[in-house]
């Protein structure tokens, strides 16, 4: 995962554009364990996206929360018709499935789904983390999309000043010897 560090700025929306960046994850976050409504975990980033005028650092989280709200709805989606495919449909059922450990399927799937609902939270509190110190993480295949449609250049921000990349990590600015410039 490529890391370019941004020069803090505003957003148009009137905030710190980290800010911005950290509410939209957040909200994700609250969002996603929410029965029934992590289906639109996408929203709020499409909210901020459409909103967001001046500031292709929230721009390209934006776009990077909404393509992870989708796979994480279209992981919810699939999981929930397998469940439904294999969940019994009456007393009969219930009582054939006890008995020939169907029900170890539906446990299975329950253990899966909180699995890939804690790992996809994990990579939201990441992404969280990285935009709240304006640095800008390239997720593998959603990164370059990212950057095309934020229209954010891979080496500047959006005030025109110069972005250090960084496939490792750097602190507070200073160069810890890992650095590629692209």
């Amino acid at each position: 995962m490529k890391k370019t560090q941004i020069e803090a700025h505003k957003s148009s929306l009137g905030m710190d554009a980290n800010i911005a960046s950290m509410i939209i994850f957040v909200a994700m976050v609250v969002v996603s364990w929410i029965p029934y409504l992590k289906w639109l975990t996408w929203v709020v980033p499409l909210v901020f996206f459409l909103l967001e005028k001046d500031s292709k650092f929230v721009r390209f989280q934006a776009i990077n929360a909404l393509a992870i709200g989708v796979l994480s709805a279209a992981l919810s989606f699939i999981l929930q018709i397998i469940t439904w495919i294999v969940m019994p449909r009456n007393v009969l059922d219930v009582l054939s499935m006890t008995l020939s450990r169907g029900l170890g399927v539906m446990a299975f799937l329950g253990a899966l789904s909180t699995i890939i609902g804690l790992a996809i939270t994990v990579l939201i509190v990441y992404m969280l983390i990285m935009a709240n110190a304006y640095k800008q993480v390239e997720l593998p295949l959603i990164g370059p999309l990212a950057l095309k449609y934020s229209d954010l250049p891979d080496s500047t921000n959006n005030a025109g000043a110069t972005a250090a990349t960084d496939n490792t990590a750097t602190t507070d600015g200073v160069d810890t010897g890992n650095n590629q410039n692209s």
